[in-house]
């Protein structure tokens, strides 16, 4: 089972099935689904489809997360998974991990997916163990570019995707190698 992360304004719950009302409304929401879904309509079976999709990773501490606040409720979405889509066949890509963010329009600009992105890394470095994270973004979609150089993702390539380029970004993580004076 996932755990709850929590960061400075909210925290991020594991998904659960009874979330995909709100899922299916903030995947087609216009300004979300434009770069996320490549501009598609999901359908509740899809959405649910896509849920069960992921069931799967939570025995490997990756998964799909909740966005959540204290004072607004759920917010968005957040999610650490295996890379999909056609990214995938890049080798830098392939195997690899990628975060998700996905926010509601009326909480864009207050940094919530920055700090729900960074507690992702958080999670990933520190309590998944992994080395680091990759990630893509829709050529045009300059927030997203932004927010991953921001978090520490340095951009290495480009591929083609659905509807637009995709900028290709990765993480590495640096693992102490301090000893201390017992060792």
């Amino acid at each position: 089972m996932l755990p709850v992360l929590r960061f400075h304004r909210g925290w991020l719950r594991p998904v659960s099935r009874a979330d995909a009302g709100f899922l299916r409304g903030l995947l087609n929401l216009p300004d979300v689904r434009r770069y996320l879904c490549d501009d598609k309509v999901l359908t509740e079976h899809e959405v649910a489809a896509w849920l069960s999709e992921h069931e799967p990773f939570g025995a490997d501490g990756l998964g799909l997360w909740v966005i959540e606040t204290d004072t607004l409720g759920a917010v968005g979405l957040a999610g650490l998974t295996p890379v999909t889509g056609p990214h995938q066949s890049d080798p830098e890509m392939a195997g690899r991990i990628e975060p998700t963010i996905a926010l509601e329009p009326r909480v864009w600009g207050q940094g919530l997916a920055r700090e729900a992105l960074t507690m992702l890394i958080h999670y990933a470095r520190d309590g998944l163990k992994l080395t680091g994270l990759v990630a893509a973004a829709d050529a045009p979609n300059a927030d997203s570019h932004r927010m991953l150089t921001a978090c520490g993702f340095e951009r290495f390539g480009e591929t083609s995707g659905v509807l637009h380029k995709l900028i290709l970004y990765r993480q590495r993580f640096v693992r102490s190698t301090h000893r201390t004076d017992t060792e």
